[in-house]
């Protein structure tokens, strides 16, 4: 049923929701009642029902010999989404407070966490235009090159991406230039004639077949497979990793001049 899946998405688990619904369906009912309608054991009946009074949803009415429960107005399943919002303020209360209490301990202190990203194929391409700017900017603000190892399937899946770096205003600034190995193929042909004058150089390594790419732009080290499906990217913001693979690039560009 759609209700019991939305009455999941508001927190109630399956045993909560079969209870509240019986409740719905039958009115006021004794917890014994009630636990045979649900074939559930007693103790685990009244365990439920004390979770969904806590949650707002149902009541215990004592004005008889016997206490029965019975569903509150609908209208109190709001309050399931009020405590959600009070725990949330409750939670980023506690997160200030533990970041300023843990800026005492690491003061005067470093820490460079890389940070991953994994974006899978049927995303890539969103990723790759959303991050460009991001990428070049930090190109711009390190030493300027753009370099890499491509696999030229990258080329012929994403030439549009390649375009498009070759038309942002980052793309101009003079402090910016990308520089790639790749391999010898027909969509490099197409893209050399293309860009012929734009800042993009490319150069082939003799007996190298790349299959898969790898890029640094600033402190962003970044690696896409696009030879065979599930294509996918990996990105990593780590200063020690790019700086160390920037520098291997650079000490085999130079070899190849």
């Amino acid at each position: 049923m759609a209700i019991q899946q939305t009455l999941k998405k508001l927190g109630l688990n399956e045993k909560e929701i079969k209870v509240y619904l019986n409740l719905l369906k039958h009115g006021k009912t004794k917890p014994s009642d009630l636990a045979k309608l649900t074939n559930l054991s007693r103790p685990t009946l009244y365990n439920i029902a004390r979770s969904l009074v806590s949650k707002g949803v149902i009541a215990e009415d004592q004005s008889g010999s016997i206490m029965q429960l019975a569903p509150l107005p609908l209208d109190n399943l709001e309050k399931i989404l009020d405590q959600t919002k009070r725990n949330l303020l409750e939670k980023e209360e506690l997160v200030k407070k533990a970041v300023e209490e843990l800026s005492l301990i690491t003061a005067g202190k470093e820490y460079i966490v890389p940070k991953i990203r994994f974006v899978e194929e049927e995303n890539l391409e969103k990723y790759l235009f959303d991050n460009l700017t991001k990428w070049q900017k930090a190109v711009i603000s390190s030493d300027g090159i753009w370099c890499g190892f491509q696999d030229h399937t990258f080329a012929v899946k994403y030439e549009k991406w390649i375009d498009r770096t070759n038309e942002t205003k980052e793309s101009r600034n003079p402090h910016y230039r990308g520089m790639v190995f790749t391999n010898e193929s027909k969509i490099e042909e197409k893209l050399g004639k293309k860009y012929s004058k734009s800042k993009r150089e490319v150069r082939f390594l003799d007996n190298t077949n790349f299959t898969a790419s790898t890029w640094v732009s600033g402190d962003y080290v970044t690696m896409i497979v696009t030879r065979q499906h599930p294509y996918y990217l990996l990105e990593i913001h780590d200063k020690i990793l790019a700086h160390n693979t920037r520098e291997i690039f650079k000490k085999l560009w130079e070899k190849t001049q």
